[in-house]
C-alpha cells in the first residue's frame, strides 16, 4: 500500500541527500541548458515554479521524432493513453483518462495551443510541427490554464516569427512507406513586421495489408500554418495565427485475431481480412489573435482571441473480420453471414473563445487576474449497421443517433505569489467556473443495440458551476535547491449522453440525461534541485489525489450511458533527472510510480484505465566535435507496467519496452544535417487497444507501430 507516510518518507528522503550532497565540485565550464517555461503566465526558469512540470523542447521533439502527442509519454512521468487513430486519442494524467470520444463529453486533460483552449482532441491533431516547446504541467490547473484541466493540462507552443529572415527544408523517407516533408519560410520585413509560413507532410503505408479490401494500412496528413508578427510600438505586439490541417488514414479501427481468414490466432499480423473499409478523415482549421500590451514597467495585458473547427468522418469494420458466418452466429443466425459497420458522419464543430488576463509585479509580489469565455456548437450522427454479406443483400438494419449542442463555458480567476522573504514563498489562486450546455438528440432504433427510438427530436439543458482555488508554498533552501507542497481543487464540466434513455421499459427512447461535473482535490509535495555546479537536475514530486464524481462509461438496456458513478484516488511518486558528466553528453531519466483505484461502486479496488504501476524512461544525447562538422548520437528506451484498457479490468497489456535512437552529421557550416533514425528498433509487438464487443468472438486489437527506419536530411538557408 502506497501511504501518505510512505510518500512523506520518500519525498523526505530525496530532500535529504540532495541538501547534504557534497559541495566541493571546481566551477564547471559546461552546465545543463536552462529550461524556460510560462506555465504561471510568465517566463521562468522550471527550476524555479512549485509545480511538477515536464517541459520538451523543440531540440528534443526533433531528435525523438515526436510529431504528436501520444509520442509524448515516453518523456513525461505521469503521462499516459494511446491513439485507435490518428485524430482518436486517450490521454491521462497521474491516471486519469477520459473513456469516452463522444460529443456529449469532453476530455479530461485539457490542451493548449498558444494559450488557448482545445476543446477536442482531434483539433490537436494538426497543431505538432514547427513547434517551440510543450510543457506538461501536472494537477489541477483551473486557475493557470482553464476549463476542464482537472488532472493537468498540455501546452504546445508554436514558433513565432523571428527577426531574422531564414529557410528550412526538411525531407526525411524509410520503410513502410514512410515520408514526411518540413518547409518554413520566416521574413524579417521590417524592425515591426515579420512572417513565419511552415507546412508538414506526413505519409505512411505498408504497416499490414488488408486481403479482402485490397490496401494497405495507410496514413496521409498535410497541416500548414501561417503567423503575421507586428509591433507598432515598443509596448504592442499583435500575432495573428490562421491553421489549416487534413487528413486521411485507415489505421483506425480493429481486427479480431481470432476470426482472421488469412493469419488465425495471429495476434499482429502482416496481413489482415475484413468485410468494411475503415476510414478516418479530419479536416480543422483555425485562426489566433493576441495582442499583448506592456503598460509600464509592472504591468502588461494580454487578449487572446481563437476560433477553430473541425470536421471528422469516421468509420470502421465494428467486428474486425471478414468471417461473416461467425459474426452471423454470434447474433444468433441472420442470413448466414453479417458485419457489423460503425459510422459518424458528419461530426461537425466550430468554437470560439477570448480570453482578458492582467499580469503585474511589485518587490515581492506576482500577479495576474483575467477572465475567458468559451462557446461550442456540435453536430453529430452516429450509425451501427448490419449488413449481409451472404446474399448480397447489403444493409438490413441501423441504429442511428443525429445530436446537436451547444456549450458556453465562463470562467473568473486570479493568482498572485507573495515572496514573503528570500526563502518563503506563498501563492494562492482561484478560479470560478460555470458550464452551461443545451443538448438535443434524436434516434431511430432498426437494430436495438444503441438505444431505443424517439418520438422526434428530445431536447435539454443544463448549467453548472464550480469554485476551486490553490495553495502552494515553497521554501527555497539556496538558489539551487526548492521544497514546495501544495493543496487544489480541479473541475471538469459535466455533460449529456448522446443517445435517449428508457425510463418506462416501453424500449422507446424518453429522456436525454446530463452527467454532473467531475472534481478533484489534489496534495503534492515537490523538489526542484540544481546540482554539481549545475551539471545535475533532479526533480520530484510525490503526489495524492481524491476524485468524487467521476464520469465512468457503463452498459444498460439502452446502450451505453455516461455517469457519475464512481470516486477514485491516485497516489504517486514522479522523478526526473538531468545529468552532464562530460562536455556534449546528457544523460536523462525519469521514473513513475502510480496506484490509481477506482473506490466505491460496481468498480470498487479496480484499477483505473490507462494507469501503469512503473514507468521510466532513459536517454543518452552526445554530441563529438571532429574536423569537418559535429556528430550526434542519441538513444532513448522507455519501459512501462502493464496496465488495463478498461475500468472493469478484463482487458490489459503486459509490460513492453521501445528503443529509439538517431545518428546525425552536422557540417562545420552548419546549413545542413543529415541522420538515420529509428523507433522500436527491437520490433516490438503491443496493443494501442483491446476492446471486447461482448459477442464472445474473442478480442479485437489496434496495434502499435513496428520497427521504422529512415533516413532523414534538413537544409537551413
Amino acid at each position: 500500500m502506497f501511504s501518505k507516510k510512505i510518500i512523506a518518507r520518500d519525498i523526505a528522503a530525496i530532500s535529504a541527500a540532495v541538501l547534504l550532497a557534497p559541495v566541493s565540485y571546481a566551477q564547471s565550464d559546461f552546465v545543463l541548458e536552462e529550461v524556460v517555461v510560462t506555465a504561471q503566465k510568465r517566463t521562468e526558469s522550471v527550476q524555479d515554479v512549485p509545480i511538477a512540470i515536464s517541459a520538451v523542447s523543440e531540440a528534443v521533439l526533433i531528435k525523438t521524432g515526436v510529431n504528436n502527442v501520444t509520442a509524448l509519454i515516453p518523456m513525461v512521468p505521469g503521462l499516459t493513453g494511446s491513439s485507435e487513430g490518428v485524430a482518436t486519442n486517450t490521454w491521462a494524467i497521474r491516471g486519469i483518462s477520459t473513456n469516452d470520444w463522444s460529443t456529449g463529453s469532453e476530455p479530461s486533460v485539457g490542451v493548449f495551443f498558444d494559450d488557448a483552449y482545445i476543446g477536442r482532441n482531434s483539433l490537436a491533431t494538426g497543431a505538432f510541427f514547427d513547434i517551440s516547446s510543450v510543457e506538461v504541467v501536472k494537477g489541477p490547473q483551473g486557475t493557470l490554464f482553464g476549463r476542464n484541466s482537472s488532472v493537468g493540462a498540455i501546452s504546445i507552443t508554436s514558433n513565432k516569427p523571428g527577426d531574422e529572415t531564414s529557410f528550412l527544408l526538411g525531407l526525411k523517407a524509410g520503410n513502410e512507406g514512410q515520408e514526411e516533408y518540413d518547409l518554413m519560410a520566416n521574413l524579417a520585413i521590417s524592425d515591426q513586421f515579420a512572417l513565419r509560413a511552415a507546412y508538414y507532410g506526413s505519409r505512411l503505408e505498408g504497416i499490414w495489408d488488408d486481403v479482402v479490401q485490397g490496401e494497405e494500412g495507410y496514413t496521409d496528413t498535410d497541416s500548414f500554418r501561417v503567423m503575421a508578427r507586428w509591433n507598432p510600438t515598443e509596448t504592442l505586439e499583435a500575432l495573428l495565427t490562421y491553421s489549416y490541417s487534413e487528413l486521411d488514414s485507415n489505421m483506425n479501427g480493429i481486427y479480431n485475431p481470432a476470426l482472421s481468414i488469412v493469419e488465425p490466432g495471429e495476434e499482429f499480423p502482416d496481413k489482415i481480412a475484413r468485410s468494411q473499409k475503415n476510414r478516418e478523415e479530419n479536416e480543422t482549421d483555425g485562426i489566433n489573435l493576441r495582442l499583448t500590451w506592456h503598460l509600464n514597467d509592472s504591468l502588461t495585458l494580454t487578449s487572446i482571441t481563437d476560433a477553430r473547427s473541425y470536421d471528422y468522418n469516421y468509420a470502421q469494420d465494428l467486428d474486425g473480420t471478414a468471417d461473416d458466418a461467425a459474426i452471423d452466429a454470434a447474433l444468433g443466425g441472420v442470413t448466414g453471414g453479417v458485419s457489423l459497420e460503425f459510422q459518424t458522419n458528419p461530426n461537425e464543430q466550430d468554437s470560439i473563445s477570448q480570453e482578458f488576463r492582467l499580469n503585474g509585479s511589485t518587490d515581492n509580489l506576482d500577479w495576474f487576474v483575467g477572465a475567458s469565455y468559451f462557446n461550442e456548437d456540435v453536430d453529430e450522427g452516429t450509425y451501427l449497421k448490419l449488413h449481409d454479406t451472404e446474399f448480397g443483400i447489403g444493409l438490413l438494419a441501423e441504429d442511428v443517433i443525429k445530436t446537436e449542442g451547444e456549450t458556453e463555458s465562463l470562467g473568473i480567476y486570479g493568482d498572485v505569489t507573495w515572496s514573503v522573504n528570500e526563502s518563503w514563498s506563498v501563492t494562492g489562486g482561484v478560479r470560478w467556473s460555470q458550464d452551461e450546455k443545451d443538448w438535443c438528440t434524436q434516434s431511430w432504433a432498426g437494430l436495438g443495440l444503441s438505444g431505443g427510438t424517439t418520438p422526434g427530436q428530445l431536447c435539454d439543458d443544463d448549467k453548472w458551476s464550480e469554485t476551486t482555488p490553490r495553495l502552494v508554498v515553497d521554501y527555497t533552501f539556496n538558489e539551487d535547491v526548492m521544497l514546495f507542497a501544495s493543496v487544489s481543487r480541479g473541475y471538469k464540466g459535466g455533460g449529456f449522453n448522446p443517445g435517449a434513455i428508457d425510463t418506462t421499459g416501453d424500449f422507446m427512447g424518453d429522456t436525454v440525461a446530463s452527467f454532473d461535473p467531475e472534481t478533484n482535490t489534489a496534495y503534492e509535495l515537490g523538489l526542484k534541485s540544481t546540482l554539481l555546479d549545475g551539471r545535475m537536475r533532479l526533480n520530484g514530486s510525490v503526489y495524492y489525489n481524491d476524485y468524487e464524481d467521476l464520469q465512468v462509461a457503463t452498459a444498460n438496456i439502452s446502450g451505453i450511458v455516461i455517469e457519475n458513478a464512481a470516486a477514485a484516488e491516485t497516489k504517486g511518486l514522479e522523478l526526473e533527472v538531468n545529468y552532464m558528466p562530460l562536455p556534449g553528453l546528457t544523460l536523462t531519466a525519469n521514473y513513475a510510480y502510480l496506484d490509481a483505484e477506482f473506490t466505491e461502486g460496481e468498480l470498487d479496488g479496480n484499477d483505473l484505465a490507462y494507469a501503469p504501476e512503473n514507468t521510466y524512461s532513459v536517454s543518452a544525447d552526445y554530441e563529438l566535435d571532429v574536423s569537418v562538422g559535429t556528430v550526434g548520437l542519441f538513444g532513448m528506451y522507455n519501459w512501462q507496467d502493464d496496465f488495463y484498457f478498461d475500468g472493469a479490468n478484463i482487458l490489459s497489456e503486459d509490460n513492453y519496452g521501445l528503443l529509439s535512437a538517431r545518428l546525425t552529421f552536422t557540417p562545420v557550416s552548419e546549413n545542413w544535417d543529415l541522420s538515420l533514425a529509428g523507433d522500436n528498433l527491437t520490433d516490438e509487438d503491443y496493443a494501442a487497444l483491446r476492446i471486447d464487443l461482448g459477442l464472445e468472438t474473442g478480442v479485437d486489437i489496434n496495434r502499435g507501430m513496428p520497427r521504422l527506419v529512415r533516413v532523414e536530411f534538413n537544409l537551413y538557408f
